[in-house]
């Protein structure tokens, strides 16, 4: 008897512990809130380095006004541009080494009602062309085409090696992590403007004619920590 009375007491206290335990429990979604430091990382591209069509980009797109088919000053050096249906342009070779806005104003996609408390960038290019590739990243708060917080650059990209035939490409990835400033510029950022040069090296003194279509693949990935607003 004492066993069966010990036996209904242990399920009658296991009762009372599910019970009390299921009005603790009860959803009440109106009194959730994130916890303090809460944050969930992301993994999003901001540049695929394609043009319009799908394609990879070229030693030409790369190159200050290259389009605008600029006339050299006689007292300049010049390089000339090699098409792939044998046409030539010819352009100040300072241009290939001049800073260049291949992308000005491009929209940013993955903002909403939250903000990022960590970002780093990946930095990824596949350099087929002869001279080392500079990148640099800037978040736009306005239209204005000033902004003074630093810009993201990281170190240039290699040129591919050209001791060897075929020639081979050199990939390099760069990882940059954001400061404090550039992470509250990007927070506050609705664009961005990405900037290209090349390196100059001792090809450009050698060679008078250059490839346009050597393919150069760059990418830009963000991972970040997102964070509900407060």
């Amino acid at each position: 008897m004492s066993r069966f009375i010990r036996i209904a007491s242990y399920f009658l206290l296991l009762s009372v512990l599910l019970f009390q335990s299921c009005k603790t429990d009860e959803f009440k979604f109106d009194e959730i809130t994130v916890k303090e430091g809460f944050g969930v990382k992301i993994i999003a591209p901001l540049y695929t380095g394609k043009d319009k069509n799908g394609d990879i980009l070229e030693f030409k797109d790369f190159i200050h006004d290259w389009k605008t088919t600029p006339v050299p000053d006689p007292s300049e050096p010049i390089t000339v541009l090699q098409y792939s249906n044998n046409s030539f342009e010819t352009i100040p070779t300072r241009l290939i080494f001049d800073p260049s806005v291949i992308i000005n104003q491009l929209e940013l996609s993955i903002k909403g009602n939250y903000t990022f408390g960590e970002i780093e960038l990946i930095f990824t290019v596949s350099n087929s062309c002869p001279f080392p590739l500079n990148l640099q990243l800037q978040f736009l708060v306005s239209n204005s085409l000033n902004n003074t917080v630093p810009p993201i650059t990281p170190p240039p990209f290699n040129e591919a090696d050209f001791s060897q035939i075929p020639v081979m490409p050199v990939i390099k990835t760069w990882s940059v992590n954001l400061d404090s400033l550039q992470l509250q510029n990007f927070n506050d950022s609705k664009s961005i403007r990405l900037t290209s040069w090349y390196d100059e090296n001792n090809f450009i003194n050698q060679n008078d004619t250059v490839w346009a279509h050597y393919p150069i693949d760059a990418s830009i990935v963000m991972i970040g920590v997102v964070q509900p607003s407060k």
